[in-house]
């Protein structure tokens, strides 16, 4: 049973080839574009729209020509949104969530107040939620728009026609209600958003249309939230999941969303799960500050760059990443040397061990308090996304938490995607016998 897992990356674009009928997961890239925000007339960040359906469909038409295909699925980064006329045209390329549009989003904050946000929503308070960027949207453009879809939803519409909001990347937005699972009404009026532009929530598994006779199906149409479909293993209390990637996400599995006052002092978001429950996590700026750095040195290997960092002896400064200063700067070298305190005789071995051990700090942070939230201790860290080709990383990750690490697929989110698939065509009965599947090959690190 081969399927199709489209996966929308904000540094790179992917379709994935998955046989869920395979004695071991893979993931086969028939196609990876790297791309990046690029700046529109108006001087704005936008996303390449049009550039990344062209090299999707291509990805999509390798998939075809490789054989018989029984589904086609797509995930992407949440938060950012495109709007379409009464005829379904984009009105504009949509933002990027990086553009400093919503650099007064403070002031929605104080308006509505930060405690009332978090307690509708369970959303950890970022100034890229998409209730910031819509308050900070042109509003003669969003008079004249008819429909407001997601990324990833956009795409589904483009390749079957369908519109909807996957419940797992609607939960990112910071406009749906965390306890009735509907968009919040409140919300919506408080930053002048009419509701009839939103879609109906849906859920993952639904089969949508077809494209070229092949059937589609929404999956966690949020990348993270297909990346926890696939991690290595059946969680349990006191399992912590690390998405490692672009954005480094830590948290755990949870039954209902927590709104307490620990969870909104700790800025935690509750994002809805592919196939219910609650993701209880929270969002770190992660390999973001590498690839920045990576583009200005000509782009060598992170395995070039993480050998390097591994030969480093000693302490080395360290950052915060969630610091607003490394959300886009001119110059991300400069600006981690700064913020470390590393003179111009440290070598580039240096600033890329800093980053790593910042992460990893980091994310210790996110699960010491985890832990004062939750009460359980944490056991063991699943950590699966891109990043988790970087060994060093997966031992920084141990050595900071001091817990032992299993280490899953890179190809997390694509396998998730597959995997949710597999579950509405009848491949897997249950999300734990998927999972088991998926524990075939990973890797145990024990500090």
């Amino acid at each position: 049973m081969r399927v199709l897992a489209v996966d929308l990356g904000a540094t790179s674009v992917r379709v994935v080839a998955v046989d869920l009928a395979a004695p071991r997961p893979a993931a086969r890239v028939l196609r990876r574009w790297p791309h990046r925000p690029v700046r529109h007339r108006d001087g704005s960040l936008r996303w390449d729209w049009d550039g990344i359906v062209g090299e999707v469909e291509r990805g999509l038409e390798a998939g075809l020509a490789g054989g018989p295909v029984a589904s086609i699925g797509v995930d992407g980064w949440g938060v950012d949104y495109g709007l379409l006329d009464g005829r379904g045209a984009l009105l504009s390329p949509p933002y990027c969530y990086r553009d400093d549009r919503t650099s007064g989003w403070r002031a929605t904050v104080d308006r509505i107040g930060a405690e009332r946000l978090h307690a509708i929503t369970g959303i950890q308070l970022l100034p890229l939620n998409t209730i910031f960027q819509l308050a900070a949207h042109d509003r003669s453009e969003l008079d004249r728009a008819a429909r407001l879809l997601l990324l990833p939803d956009l795409l589904l519409r483009v390749l079957s026609g369908f519109e909807g909001a996957e419940r797992s990347n609607a939960s990112t937005t910071a406009l749906l209600d965390v306890h009735t699972g509907a968009w919040s009404a409140e919300l919506l009026e408080a930053v002048g958003l009419d509701a009839a532009l939103l879609p109906a929530i849906v859920p993952a598994g639904l089969a949508v249309g077809a494209w070229r006779g092949v059937g589609v199906h929404t999956v966690g149409s949020h990348d993270t939230a297909s990346a926890f479909v696939a991690v290595p293993g059946v969680p349990g209390p006191g399992t912590v999941v690390v998405s490692s990637g672009t954005w480094v996400l830590v948290g755990t599995e949870r039954p209902a969303a927590d709104t307490s006052e620990k969870a909104s002092a700790a800025n935690f978001s509750n994002e809805a799960g592919a196939l219910g429950g609650v993701r209880f996590l929270k969002n770190l700026t992660g390999f973001w500050l590498l690839e920045q750095c990576r583009a200005a040195w000509g782009n060598p290997t992170v395995a070039e760059l993480a050998a390097a960092a591994a030969g480093v002896c000693g302490p080395v400064g360290m950052v915060d990443p969630a610091d607003a200063r490394f959300l886009a700067p001119a110059d991300m070298e400069a600006e981690i040397r700064a913020a470390a305190g590393l003179g111009a005789a440290a070598s580039r071995a240096e600033v890329v061990r800093c980053i790593l051990e910042s992460i990893a700090a980091a994310t210790a942070r996110v699960v010491d308090e985890l832990v004062a939230i939750t009460g359980t201790p944490t056991r063991e860290l699943l950590v699966v996304g891109g990043a988790a080709r970087i060994r060093l990383m997966n031992e920084l990750y141990g050595r900071h938490t001091g817990v032992p690490v299993t280490v899953g697929s890179p190809e997390a989110t694509a396998l998730g995607n597959a995997v949710v698939q597999g579950l509405a065509l009848g491949r897997f009965e249950r999300l734990e016998d998927a999972r088991r599947w998926l524990a075939i090959g990973a890797e145990r690190l024990v500090v």
